[in-house]
């Protein structure tokens, strides 16, 4: 993997890990594809034959994979930065999804809570599962620049298009 893919990382409750720390795929029988790759080879090599897939350097261009960490100079790794998080989303709120808490009904409980108390109750609780769910960060505050861009690949009207969906 080149250096401009080590932008790309997985976030989870305990932080960013590389992406090429967790994604051996190609070890897992998995195939690892740049996003280059044409949209038509991609719907039919993958995506219509159900076929996994890892896709490597999605996030490279996105501002948010910049401006919404920090790094660790001891080890180099990335890691949210919540400051800026919350100071530029903390008074919105959000459906917050708790991944280990079911209701009566079984259901996964969510909640609606600002982005601030969200990210004060990651940073507090790391070993329960939990994310913030549909949080549209550019319908909240337009006046922001793009954050990100969803990969072609993932667009929902190419899939309809596609009858895939």
């Amino acid at each position: 993997m080149g250096a401009a893919d080590r932008s790309s990382h997985i976030v989870d409750s305990t932080g960013l890990r590389k992406f090429d720390e967790l994604m051996n795929g190609e070890e897992r029988g998995i195939p690892v594809i740049d996003r280059s790759i044409d949209y038509k080879e991609f719907l039919d090599d993958f995506l219509r034959p159900l076929k996994p897939c890892l896709i490597t350097g999605l996030t490279q261009d996105w501002p948010a994979a910049r401006e919404w960490v920090t790094k660790d100079s001891s080890s180099d790794d990335l890691n949210p930065d919540y400051e800026t998080l919350k100071t530029t989303f903390g008074q919105y709120t959000g459906c917050i999804t708790f991944c280990g808490q079911k209701d009566r009904n079984e259901e996964t409980i969510q909640k609606e809570m600002t982005v601030a108390e969200f990210i004060d109750s990651i940073s507090s609780s790391k070993s329960e599962k939990r994310y913030l769910k549909d949080f549209h960060f550019m319908r909240v505050n337009p006046s922001l620049p793009k954050p990100y861009i969803v990969p072609k690949f993932f667009k929902g009207i190419t899939l309809y298009c596609y009858k895939l969906i």
